[in-house]
């Protein structure tokens, strides 16, 4: 596939063979799928934001059940939300402006929070005002995003928020 793709994110489940990833060149939304005979292909589904505007999609985050695909974009600081129950035709179905810069998303399990964070790599992060360090909370209701509460890591002096692994204490114990 055309354009760089940065993440990838595998269906949930043994029986769903696919995955969706972005292309940040593109600006498309890919869909990775292996069919009956056990081919692989890939086909771009979906447009995220405006290709001439060059938003680069960065992270995406496919909720636990498979029907929600939250899409990040560096440049223009939107969260593109995309229903992705058919995953051969995804459609948007919201979009907010997190920040001036937007980088990684990471969902909870139970689909109702989802978490932003800024830093993309401190050489490319933008430059004065625009240069955003947060981590962001909002709850989701399945429309919208609605704000929790956020870390300035600038004001904290906690540096360049960028990754998030967040897990079940109970798959730890085991």
């Amino acid at each position: 596939m055309p354009g760089a793709p940065l993440e990838i994110r595998w269906a949930w489940g043994e029986d769903n063979i696919y995955a969706f990833t972005s292309t940040a060149l593109t600006s498309k939304l890919w869909l990775v799928w292996r069919d009956d005979a056990g081919a692989w292909h890939a086909k771009a589904v979906a447009d995220i934001g405006d290709p001439s505007k060059v938003p680069l999609p960065v992270d995406i985050s496919l909720s636990a059940d498979n029907s929600t695909l939250f899409v990040d974009c560096f440049m223009d600081g939107t969260c593109r939300v995309f229903d992705v129950s058919d995953p051969f035709h995804p459609k948007q179905i919201y979009e907010r402006v997190i920040g001036r810069q937007v980088n990684m998303v990471s969902q909870s399990w139970d689909g109702k929070r989802v978490y932003f964070t800024s830093s993309l790599l401190s050489r490319w992060d933008k430059k004065g005002e625009d240069n955003e360090q947060f981590l962001r909370a909002f709850t989701w209701d399945g429309r919208e995003l609605h704000p929790r509460f956020e870390i300035d890591f600038f004001a904290e002096k906690l540096g360049r928020p960028h990754i998030m692994r967040f897990g079940s204490g109970v798959i730890y114990q085991s």
